[in-house]
């Protein structure tokens, strides 16, 4: 249940200049002032500075009076692309440079011009908070395209209502784990759906296809201001251009290891020098799609992770640089583990939808053994379908999507389809069902701390959610963008909650302890936030994520 208050404060990514320069050592490498065509200073402009050739980007944001600054130890010497992202304006040079030199700071002002295009700038929640229609139309918009795209592609394409019931045929038998870039076949074809003819006739009535403009007012968000530019984000350039990195995890050493969502593909980043290796698995299965899902290290650091569209998942040694493959046997041909959970003890915790079972596998014997998700004598919230806040419709299904482990051992899953957190014990097998307090909150990813609370995404209702095992209780909180939809949620050493959204290009970072959100945008558009993660190893909490639908890993590093 997305709420659809528009909220007053939705600052975007930024870097104050004076603070940026206080809290690192030497001086700028770069700067300028940021103005608009009127002249006036330009708060919440990122600013992108690349090496020319290079594969290693570096953002910051404009502060309050439109002065922007890199500090010295984040730009080496050499010539460098500069962009900007402004929702609403555009660059008046589009081919901007600026040359670094080792002990002067390079300057470049940059003058901004209202934008042309402002469709093409929008994210897909600014795209619902701008469209008609009623809020079932606009969840299914949510839940059917999202995942893949955004809604640009939708809401700038010239459909008719007859050609939209073609297209939205060929869209349900592409796979999720593919992309525009990338479209992939799903392993099991359908053909029209019910109500298929009437959405067609409201995309049909919200795109272009009765003119060359929109007959709706685009609305945008805020740019970001205040404490919100005081932070710097480091992309990464994966090697493949059509790199989809679903999940993004740094290990003891800073090591940054992912998994791509299209190809059954593993990769290393090294943060210190940029450099990535990749190793792709030769045991994907003829006709379907290699991606994975899910990726946990285990205790010596190696990777794990599930198959995104059949009976599979795998251990990447990264000594031998081998892979070991598995499958879940005695399942239903369309058994997917796409999750798994890893516990203290080298046993690994898997979950079969089909079948409706949880797994525990132990890789020293091979053995499986299987838990009903939903035993019979579980009082199983309803079935009717949901209508809170306007972002459930049609009937409800229970299912499981992320799962994790505590630190005895226990399997705790994520019951998407309902608003459940499902727990086998880790000694006895029995399952308990916790209803989250929020009715079809949509629980996705979780993470547990350091105290065994579980930090939730709570993707339909729109809020961050703690479940204490102990207390057996729960604690919500709404964030403050419409439909951002929290895809996952990670605690760090400093108490602050991180996760990220599909459907706007914003990382938010939450402190329970003041209620307070810190809200940094991306520098692109079309992020899609998947798994994150936060490395504690050094002396501030740094945020990792891969950009699922832009083939770059990104490090986000607040300045307060």
């Amino acid at each position: 249940m997305l709420r659809f208050r528009v909220m007053r404060a939705l600052p975007l990514l930024v870097l104050a200049c004076g603070a940026a320069l206080a809290q690192t050592s030497g001086p700028a490498a770069l700067t300028g002032m940021v103005t608009s065509d009127t002249g006036g200073p330009m708060e919440g402009v990122v600013v992108s500075a690349k090496p020319v050739g290079g594969k290693i980007t570096v953002s910051v944001l404009s502060d309050q009076k439109g002065r922007y600054a890199f500090p010295a130890d984040r730009l080496k010497a050499g010539d460098y692309e500069i962009r900007i992202r402004a929702t609403g304006y555009d660059a008046a040079n589009p081919k901007m440079a600026a040359t670094v030199k080792e002990k002067a700071a390079a300057k470049v002002d940059i003058k901004l011009g209202k934008t042309q295009n402002l469709a093409a700038q929008l994210t897909s929640a600014e795209w619902l908070l701008s469209i008609p229609g009623t809020q079932a139309q606009k969840e299914k918009l949510y839940r059917d395209c999202v995942l893949c795209h955004t809604l640009t592609p939708v809401l700038g394409s010239t459909y008719s209502a007859e050609e939209w019931q073609t297209t939205l045929v060929r869209m349900y038998n592409w796979s999720e784990g593919g992309s525009l870039q990338k479209p992939l076949l799903a392993p099991l074809r359908s053909g029209p759906r019910a109500g298929d003819e009437e959405f067609a006739k409201y995309l049909s009535s919200i795109n272009l296809s009765a003119g060359p403009t929109h007959n709706f007012e685009l609305k945008t968000l805020p740019r970001p201001h205040g404490a919100d530019t005081k932070v710097i984000i480091t992309e990464y350039d994966l090697p493949r251009a059509d790199a989809e990195p679903h999940e993004a995890v740094a290990d003891k050493d800073g090591i940054v290891w992912y998994s791509d969502e299209a190809e059954g593909i593993v990769g290393r980043l090294d943060p210190k020098t940029g450099a990535t290796k990749e190793w792709q698995d030769p045991s994907a299965k003829a006709g379907y799609p290699g991606g994975l899902h899910d990726m946990e290290l285990d205790r010596d650091g190696n990777p794990w992770a599930g198959r995104h569209e059949y009976n599979g998942f795998l251990k990447f040694d990264k000594q031998t640089e081998k892979f070991v493959d598995y499958v879940i046997p005695n399942v239903s041909p369309y058994t997917r583990p796409t999750f798994l959970a890893l516990r203290p003890d080298g046993k690994v915790w898997l979950k079969d939808n089909t079948d409706f079972k949880i797994f525990r596998f132990d890789p020293n014997n091979g053995e499986y053994v299987g838990y009903d998700e939903y035993p019979p004598n579980l009082n199983l919230k309803s079935e009717e379908p949901a209508t809170v806040g306007g972002t459930r419709s049609g009937q409800v299904h229970h299912s499981i999507y992320g799962m994790n482990t505590d630190s005895q051992g226990n399997a705790y899953g994520a019951d998407i389809g309902v608003g459940n957190i499902i727990k086998v014990d880790a000694k006895t097998g029995k399952t308990t069902l916790y209803p989250t307090p929020t009715p079809n909150s949509g629980p996705r990813r979780m993470h547990f701390d350091s105290s065994d609370h579980l930090w939730i995404g709570e993707w339909w209702a729109n809020q961050l959610a703690m479940f204490d095992p102990e207390t057996e209780k729960f604690q919500e909180w709404p964030v403050p963008i419409p439909f951002y939809g929290p895809y996952d949620a990670v605690l760090d050493k400093a108490g602050n909650v991180w996760t990220g959204s599909m459907s706007v290009d914003t990382i938010l970072r939450f402190t329970p302890k003041t209620g307070q959100f810190r809200q940094y945008l991306m520098p692109a558009l079309g992020v899609n936030v998947r798994r994150i993660d936060v490395d504690d190893n050094g002396k501030s909490p740094v945020f990792w994520v891969g950009e699922n639908r832009r083939a770059k890993i990104a490090k986000v590093e607040p300045l307060e």
